[in-house]
């Protein structure tokens, strides 16, 4: 089978067909109006060190915008709620003097040339700027210097190509401008050798609480000198970052170190060179001095200042990453799209812990590791289970099992599973417990080399427990939980409607663990529990609606008011509407369907789509096309999940991906679709399996992991593809006809070859409906 399979990419390529790499990676796209976590710069796989550019103040989406064409400074963390250390090359005299310029970042659309508008900040070429998986270069055009970025895991590594000068200097601004403003409690830098400087900055924002970044920096040349400068203290205010040019500076030259807070910062100053680039090391930690240099020591020192080996390093480690799947066929927008898609949902959450296992808790005590256990950091995991989990699961069983052990190992030590881990921690975010879908789907699938016992105590504690206050700040667990328990939904003087639905589809995922693992008294409950989305159906109309706590409806029903009062918290429907949610039971499609009839409920459906009502841009309705495999009508998931690949991604600099991208979730939510994959369930039944829609790709491998699954590939062939072809007219299971619209994992797992014949017209004969996830045994 490998070797015809071979002989098939020998002919495709012979035939012209073009293939996927990590060269068609391109960090660029949607990086206008994305996330403070959407940067161009050099970072690993889960990399604490994302070393890239930024050129925005204090602001939604913070960090690089596209559309600016210039630089303030080269910041070493750029995770959900974590920031820190920025450097910023310059040349030219350093002013330190109210109204003069070089000690702050300056405006991203103010004027160049007037030195109390431009701060440090540098212009550049759009043509002189490249980028890809684990390098960035620029050159400043103001500073007439050339800068290149790579990163480990936990360092980062500059090459500073300056002009001819004897004023060449690298500013740290500890008070930089990112997404979550940062007040700055507390900064020390030392100069600890004639080419070293080692340091800390205390910070906090309301994500990640207190934490503090410790720093090592190592220049390949010695400083000239050492300057320093202290600003008006923080206000709080994200205005500060881009007026306090006026505020009276405390400077002093010729310094070895600093001791300040709030907008402070020290200069090294060289002699520029252009023969001899200036290199400099920058080793990170969230947990101690030591640790930074610990982690500098491993990850950078051998290298023995080659930059351009620590940058094939870089790439290799994404190789490994983004060679599991590979794509042959398609346009060239298309796999440019998928292979960013792909980088970008490993690129964005992080490893906390130093590499000897060091880390902090988000309470702030020291702490280790548990040997083969990450510390990650993350936004929250909502909606995941539609997107990152099932592609993890399948193409990275090793992620989901670090993820896995994660997971288990905060739930034991702290008695709850983490929704939203930022700093390792519980911050309020986003609402329900989805994270533990991807425990629940990983046991299913068969990666089990985690404590899943533990993982299922876990789950029943947080779905059986009311919510807590945690000694770190946050809250772990559903806050609407009593009322939930108490009345079969959340009354909407409490919380959001939505939550209803939310809180059934996690019984039900927890329900078909317990099923799974003989605890058939727990199963039976859940699987009870996870219908209470009945509850929060209008009988009049058939859609979601409000309902207050003595039973009554809210009318007349407002089908698309977004969003909620009050926040996450709010009555109404988090980030959505009743429209929206009437289509969250992915637990039981076909009970949903019967409540108003299976004509009536793709009639509805499909008008969704036509009046453009269904919303594929965030994770509240990402299982709308699906939705018509199990409803007879496969045809139509085939037409839009097609008509939304090419509607809702575009490998622009300036769109990528249309809504919010998150950490990585719309990213995976592409790859999926793009090789016609989807989990409606989040892979948690017993036996789980994939729905199926028409790929995009000629040709698709999976290499799947040799320690959880046996078969070595899965490959899906598409024969037909052409403008305008996107229906699945046969299909063919290792050279079987193949007629259900969906597959098993076990059956991809053991290896094969499914193919597809494509069309114009759709076969309305083809494409049997998956079970009733409900009833699933």
């Amino acid at each position: 089978m490998k070797s015809r399979l071979r002989i098939a990419a020998c002919l495709l390529v012979a035939l012209g067909t073009v293939r996927a790499s990590l060269d068609d990676v391109d960090v660029f796209v949607g990086t206008s109006n994305s996330r403070w976590m959407m940067f161009p710069g050099a970072t690993l796989p889960f990399g604490l060190v994302k070393y890239s550019p930024d050129n925005q103040g204090n602001v939604w989406n913070g960090g690089y915008e596209y559309t600016v064409q210039s630089i303030s400074g080269f910041s070493h963390l750029h995770a959900y709620g974590l920031s820190g250390l920025s450097l910023m090359p310059v040349t030219g005299p350093m002013e330190y003097n109210p109204g003069l310029f070089r000690v702050y970042p300056g405006q991203p659309d103010g004027p160049f040339g007037i030195m109390w508008t431009s701060g440090y900040r540098s212009r550049f070429r759009r043509e002189t700027e490249k980028g890809g998986p684990g390098y960035y270069s620029v050159q400043l055009m103001d500073w007439r210097t050339k800068v290149e970025v790579t990163a480990t895991l936990h360092c980062g590594m500059m090459r500073i190509g300056f002009p001819e000068t004897d004023e060449a200097h690298l500013v740290l601004d500890f008070a930089f401008p990112t997404e979550e403003l940062c007040e700055i409690r507390g900064v020390t830098a030392r100069q600890a050798g004639p080419s070293e400087i080692e340091g800390t900055v205390r910070q906090h924002n309301q994500y990640a609480g207190d934490f503090t970044v410790y720093f090592v920096l190592r220049s390949s040349e010695p400083f000239v000198t050492i300057d320093s400068w202290q600003r008006g203290d923080f206000t709080g205010n994200s205005a500060n970052y881009g007026t306090d040019w006026q505020t009276p500076v405390d400077y002093k030259r010729g310094v070895h170190g600093l001791e300040g807070k709030g907008r402070c910062g020290v200069s090294l100053n060289f002699h520029g060179d252009p023969a001899k680039p200036v290199l400099i090391e920058t080793g990170v930690s969230l947990s101690s001095l030591d640790g930074a240099r610990r982690n500098l020591a491993a990850e950078l020192e051998p290298a023995r200042w080659d930059f351009d080996g620590v940058v094939r390093a870089a790439r290799e480690a994404w190789n490994r990453e983004i060679g599991v799947i590979d794509v042959t066929g398609g346009t060239p927008d298309e796999r440019r799209m998928f292979a960013t898609c792909l980088y970008r949902s490993f690129s964005a959450k992080s490893m906390l812990q130093d590499v000897d296992g060091q880390y902090r808790d988000f309470t702030g005590n020291p702490a280790k590791a548990a040997p083969g256990v990450n510390i990650f950091s993350s936004d929250s995991m909502w909606g995941c289970e539609w997107t990152l989990f099932p592609l993890w699961t399948l193409a990275s069983p090793r992620t989901a099992s670090a993820w896995d052990r994660f997971l288990v190992a905060n739930a034991q030590k702290w008695g709850w599973i983490p929704q939203s881990p930022v700093m390792g921690g519980y911050p309020s975010v986003m609402v329900a417990q989805h994270e533990q879908s991807l425990l629940v789907s990983s046991y299913q699938k068969g990666i089990r080399d985690f404590d899943f016992e533990a993982a299922y105590r876990a789950i029943r504690h947080d779905l059986t427990t009311p919510a807590s206050a945690m000694p770190g700040g946050g809250i772990a667990g559903d806050r609407n939980l009593v009322s939930y328990l108490a009345k079969g939904y959340v009354p909407e003087d409490e919380g959001p409607t939505s939550n209803t639905f939310e809180y059934a589809y996690d019984d039900w995922a927890a329900g078909q663990l317990a099923r799974a693992l003989g605890h058939d008294e727990d199963a039976r409950e859940f699987l009870r529990r996870s219908r209470s989305w009945r509850n929060n159906i209008d009988p009049t109309t058939g859609f979601a609606a409000r309902r207050r706590a003595d039973g009554s409806w809210v009318r007349p029903t407002d089908l698309f008011h977004f969003g909620t009062v009050g926040g996450w918290n709010g009555p109404g429907f988090v980030e959505g509407n009743a429209w929206l949610y009437t289509w969250f039971v992915p637990q039981d499609l076909p009970g949903l369907a019967a409540m108003v009839g299976v004509d009536e409920f793709n009639r509805r459906l499909e008008a969704g789509f036509t009046g453009n009502r269904v919303d594929l841009t965030n994770e509240e309705n990402l299982q709308a096309p699906f939705i018509f495999n199990y409803t007879g009508k496969p045809w139509l998931t085939q037409k839009y999940t097609r008509d939304a690949l090419g509607r809702y991604w575009e490998p622009s600099p300036l769109s990528g991906w249309t809504g919010e991208e998150d950490e990585g979730q719309m990213s995976a939510l592409y790859v999926l679709w793009a090789m016609g994959l989807f989990e409606m369930d989040g892979g948690c039944s017993v036996h789980p399996g994939y729905d199926l829609s028409a790929p995009i790709f000629d040709r698709i491998v999976i290499h799947l992991d040799p320690k959880y699954y046996p078969g070595g590939t899965f490959t899906i062939l598409s024969h037909g593809q052409g403008p305008g072809i996107r229906y699945i007219r046969s299909a063919r299971l290792n050279g079987r006809p193949y007629d259900r619209a969906w597959i098993s994992h076990a059956d991809v797992v053991a290896g094969g070859v499914l193919e597809f014949e494509l069309g114009t017209e759709p076969n309305p004969n083809w494409g049997k409906p998956p079970p009733a996830l409900s009833q699933n045994p």
